[in-house]
């Protein structure tokens, strides 16, 4: 079995402890506790937890020539099984300042910064048996022209026998990606999509889905991702657990290299719960883990109950462990 490819977006996440929620009144000073510097987005988050969990990762992201790039660099070169491939772009490093307040949803400051800068047209697929992206709405380069960047590469994975697999993320609605027809975006994108991974909370900002997690709803919204081209469409929603679809068999073709078996994944449903925790330590990175629990499941050749069942304990273990980084492959 070939490598995965992780793809896409990548940051150094500056995380100040708070205790009580942050206020912006000009001209006053907060105290806050001690910070936290780690890296965030998908190649470090879904990357380092499949490496973790022994699956060889080779990592594609941009990153400037400033010391937030020598921070992504020395902490990716930290990871066993972890091949990093830098884009060195004349612009900074992406960071996020991470907001999470004791009791309450995170919040984030972004810079997408290197991030806006990603040649996907060099990234190679050889040796790889699984292409995984994310987020393209953090991406202003990926959203260009519709996303034809990324139909381009994931076509060229379709074309190689490479399976691919996309995770979505929160748009912005003051930012350019806020005038993306993502409707349409994903239309281009997903008959060349075999795995689509995104939260509740990223399809809410694309469809009309009720705020709270509404199971009826994300069913009927999974259905139409699946009529679009998806060929496996898992949706995450916190403590409401994790819904997926299949496709009937003649779509997933493009997986049985990595070890899905056909028979037992095709047109399956199911809605699994969160895993009771018994600490939390952070929420942030818990989404890209499961995509992370999913890819490791089906490439070893797992059902997808039980599938499900590993996406919702890994995210379970980083968020009880303290993040991505401190995951330990063990919950």
């Amino acid at each position: 079995m070939g490598k995965v490819a992780v793809v896409g977006h990548l940051c150094v996440d500056i995380r100040p402890q708070l205790s009580h929620p942050p206020t912006l009144e000009p001209g006053t000073l907060q105290q806050v506790g001690p910070v936290a510097i780690a890296l965030g987005g998908v190649v470090a988050n879904t990357g380092r937890v499949l490496a973790v969990l022994g699956v060889p990762v080779v990592g594609w992201g941009a990153v400037g020539s400033d010391d937030l790039g020598a921070i992504i660099r020395t902490h990716l070169g930290r990871i066993p099984g972890f091949e990093f491939r830098p884009q060195t772009v004349a612009v900074g490093s992406s960071y996020t300042i991470v907001l999470e307040p004791p009791q309450l949803d995170r919040a984030f400051w972004n810079y997408p910064g290197s991030n806006a800068h990603l040649d996907l047209g060099a990234v190679s697929l050889e040796g790889i048996d699984l292409l995984h992206f994310g987020y393209p709405s953090l991406m202003p380069g990926v959203c260009a022209d519709q996303g034809a960047r990324l139909v381009d590469l994931f076509g060229r994975a379709n074309a190689q026998g490479v399976a691919t697999s996309l995770d979505l993320a929160w748009i912005d609605p003051r930012s350019g990606a806020a005038e993306v027809d993502w409707p349409g975006f994903l239309r281009r994108i997903l008959p060349v999509t075999d795995i689509l991974c995104p939260s509740y909370d990223d399809l809410t900002c694309i469809f009309d889905l009720p705020e709270r997690f509404d199971a009826g709803a994300a069913t009927r919204l999974v259905e139409r991702l699946l009529a679009w081209g998806a060929g496996i469409v898992m949706v995450t929603a916190g403590a409401d657990g994790i819904l997926l679809g299949v496709g009937e068999a003649g779509r997933l073709g493009g997986l049985a290299r990595c070890g899905l078996l056909l028979q037992d994944w095709a047109g399956t449903w199911l809605h699994a719960p969160a895993r009771a925790l018994s600490q939390v330590s952070t929420t942030t990175g818990a989404g890209d883990a499961a995509t992370a629990g999913l890819l490791f499941g089906l490439r070893s050749g797992l059902g997808p109950r039980a599938a499900v069942e590993l996406a919702a304990d890994v995210a379970a273990a980083v968020i009880e462990q303290g993040g991505t980084e401190a995951f330990t492959g063990s919950g």
